[in-house]
């Protein structure tokens, strides 16, 4: 389903034929399929999990800024995070795509699986994460961080 204003719908390209129409739309095993996703995060209470959890997560990061001066904001909601990776914290330059693209590699060695190939490195768990697993999780992640602080490799361009 999708839900929107009148100007939107009426903007390109949602607004021309088949600008918002896909090759699955009412594909009966995918809305089958759906259902029974959407089933299972209601009887499991994931999204009460998403937000608990994801709050001991944020919690666990919210302090990354005043440890590293190449972290310039933490923040996210529930589940869904995002470290924003700087040269500087006054000016939010971005981080180098290298020094980036070096952190993932370091965090996938340590086991921690996280998009951060880009200043904006992205936390986006399963809703089934519990809060000891995050925990162990933001260890990892400051593990890494003080890995890229002490070798100085976030300063190169």
């Amino acid at each position: 389903g999708l839900m929107t204003t009148e100007d939107i719908a009426r903007t390109r390209p949602w607004g021309e034929p088949s600008g918002s129409s896909s090759s699955y739309g009412g594909n009966p095993l995918a809305a089958a399929a759906t259902a029974a996703a959407l089933h299972i995060i209601d009887a499991e209470g994931l999204v009460h999990n998403a937000r608990k959890v994801g709050q001991v997560l944020l919690d666990e990061l919210r302090d990354l800024p005043e440890r590293f001066p190449f972290v310039g904001l933490v923040d996210g909601r529930g589940l869904m995070l995002r470290i924003e990776l700087v040269r500087d914290q006054q000016t939010r330059e971005p981080l180098a795509k290298a020094a980036c693209q070096r952190l993932f590699h370091l965090l996938v060695e340590r086991g921690l699986l996280c998009m951060a190939t880009s200043p904006h490195l992205r936390l986006q768990p399963a809703l089934t994460l519990d809060a000891d697993t995050a925990r162990t999780a933001a260890g990892l992640l400051r593990e890494g961080l003080a890995t890229m602080a002490a070798a100085n490799w976030w300063r190169q361009p």
